[in-house]
C-alpha cells in the first residue's frame, strides 16, 4: 500500500509491493488482470468500538497519514466506524528515526489530533511501518533494540498500543522479530504483520511464511494480515481475493498447528484495495461487500482495506490508480459503509 503517490497506494507500501495492497477485476466479470499483494492491517486486543461487530469481525481501515486534511474525522461521522490504520512509519532522513512517510515527525500537530479525534469517539488507531515505497526503519535500524525504540517512539505519538508491520520488501527477519518480542514484552502491544500473497492458489510468499513461523518460534503473539490485492488471478475478482484468503487460513493452521481452526481465523485478517487497484483490477462495493461477508463468515479478526483517502468518488473513469481517490462512480465512504454493513450482517440476511 502507498501513501502520497501517483499509485493508488502508499508509497510506502509500493516500495513493498515489490510486497502488500487492495482489490478488483470490473466487477469480477471483464477480462482478468493480473497483479500483486498489498495490505492492510488490523490488532486486536482492543476494547470493543464502532468498527467492531457482534461477530467479533473488526473493520479496520488504512489511511495514509499524511494526507491534510485527515479524512479520518469525516469517516467516523459518516459511518460510525472509529478504528483505524495509520500508514505509514518510515526511516527519516536521520537514519533510525520514525517519521509519518519518510517526511513528517511522528509527532505532526494533524495526525496527532486525526488520532485523538477517534480515541476521544471511543475508537482505537493502530501504527503501521513498511508499505509500498520508501525506506524501512526494519531496513536502516542497526539493531533490534534501536529497531524496537523506534516502533515505540510511532506508538507513543498518537497514544496507540497496536503496532502494524507492513512488509512488502525484504527484511532482516531475526532483527524484526526480536524487536517485535521486545515491543509484545515490554510495551503489551499488539503486533500485526501485513503480508503480501502471491495469488490465491499459493497465498502467502515464501518470505511471509517465514517471517510468521520465526515470529511464533520466537514467542511473539502476533496476528497476520492478508493483503489481498494486486496479484495475478483469473474468475471473477471477488472470488480470487476470497480464495486468497482460504489458502492463507490453509497456511497459517499449518505454522500455528496448535490451535484450532477457530483461533487461526480469530489471529487472520483480510486487507483489500478499493475502487481501481495498482495491476488493473477493479474492486467494486459489490465486491467488497462479498470479500467482508465471506470474512466475517470464517470467523476472521479483522478486515481492512487501503484507503479511507481514496473511499469517495472524485474521479469516476480514471483509467490508472490514484492516492485520493477510487477511480470509480461512488458516493463519499461508501467502502466505509459497505464494510461495516457486511460485516455486521449474517451471511444469511446479507449487507444493513
Amino acid at each position: 500500500m502507498r501513501t502520497h503517490s501517483r499509485s493508488g497506494r502508499h508509497p510506502a507500501l509500493l516500495t513493498l509491493l515489490a510486497l502488500p495492497a487492495l482489490l478488483l477485476a470490473a466487477c469480477g466479470t471483464g477480462p482478468t488482470p493480473t497483479g500483486e499483494g498489498t495490505a492492510g492491517s488490523s490488532a486486536a486486543g482492543t476494547t470493543a468500538t464502532a468498527g467492531t461487530t457482534e461477530s467479533g469481525t473488526r473493520v479496520l481501515p488504512y489511511v495514509d497519514a499524511s494526507l491534510a486534511p485527515s479524512p479520518l474525522p469525516a469517516m467516523a461521522d459518516a459511518s460510525g466506524v472509529t478504528d483505524a490504520v495509520l500508514g505509514f512509519v518510515l526511516a527519516g532522513a536521520g537514519g533510525c528515526t520514525p517519521t509519518w512517510g519518510g517526511t513528517q515527525p511522528v509527532t505532526a500537530p494533524a495526525v496527532v489530533a486525526a488520532a485523538r479525534d477517534l480515541t476521544d469517539r471511543g475508537g482505537a488507531v493502530a501504527v503501521a511501518t513498511g508499505g509500498a515505497t520508501g525506506t524501512y526503519l526494519e531496513s536502516t535500524c542497526p539493531d533490534a533494540a534501536s529497531l524496537a525504540r523506534a516502533y515505540g517512539e510511532a506508538l507513543d505519538a498518537v497514544g496507540s498500543t497496536e503496532l502494524v508491520v507492513d512488509v512488502e520488501a525484504d527484511v532482516p527477519v531475526a532483527t524484526v522479530v526480536e524487536a517485535l518480542r521486545t515491543v509484545q514484552d515490554e510495551r503489551h502491544a499488539t503486533v500485526t504483520l501485513t503480508l503480501k500473497v502471491d495469488d490465491a492458489e499459493r497465498g502467502l510468499t515464501p518470505l511471509a511464511v517465514e517471517l510468521v513461523r520465526a515470529a511464533d518460534q520466537a514467542g511473539v503473539d502476533a496476528r497476520v494480515d492478508a493483503m489481498i490485492m494486486n496479484f495475478p488471478y483469473t474468475g471473477p475478482w471477488a472470488d480470487a481475493m476470497t480464495g486468497a484468503t482460504d489458502t492463507v487460513l490453509g497456511q497459517l493452521g499449518e505454522v500455528w498447528s496448535g490451535s484450532d481452526e477457530a483461533a487461526v481465523a480469530a489471529r487472520t485478517g483480510a486487507v483489500f484495495m478499493l475502487g481501481r487497484t495498482d495491476l488493473g483490477a477493479v474492486t467494486t462495493l459489490d465486491d467488497a461487500t462479498a470479500v467482508v461477508r465471506a470474512a466475517r463468515g470464517r470467523g476472521l479478526g479483522t478486515v481492512g482495506f487501503w484507503s479511507v483517502g481514496r473511499d469517495n468518488g472524485g474521479c469516476p473513469d480514471r483509467p490508472t490508480a490514484s492516492f485520493d481517490c477510487s477511480g470509480i462512480a461512488q458516493s463519499p465512504f461508501a467502502f466505509t459503509l459497505a464494510a461495516r454493513d457486511a460485516a455486521a450482517a449474517s451471511p444469511e440476511e446479507g449487507p444493513r
